[in-house]
């Protein structure tokens, strides 16, 4: 399997995961947690990537900033956006 494949393939399981419990948060940790037990060669690095990548483009939004957020990474809260439901639910695509 590609890099492109794999990447693209573990970004469909996060929005899917966040989509299920759209419009409600979830910790970042608890997402991992999730996506690790489909598939346990994810890396938290690249875990990193994905979640920076679907929050510059705007398919999610750090719930824990708008109450002065956290300092770790993993306690981070986080939900899907309008646009990111969206994208989860193939009603829009992503042009990259």
């Amino acid at each position: 399997m590609t890099d492109a494949i794999r990447i693209k393939e573990a970004r469909r399981k996060l929005l899917t995961n966040l989509n299920i419990l759209y419009p409600s948060p979830m910790q970042i940790r608890s997402l991992y947690r999730t996506v690790c037990h489909l598939d346990p060669t994810y890396d938290t690095s690249l875990f990193a990537k994905d979640i920076m990548y679907f929050s510059d483009k705007g398919w999610i939004e750090f719930v824990d900033n708008k109450i002065g957020g956290v300092s770790k990474f993993e306690d981070k809260v986080i939900k899907l956006t309008a646009l990111g439901k969206e994208i989860a639910e193939g009603t829009d695509t992503d042009k990259a």
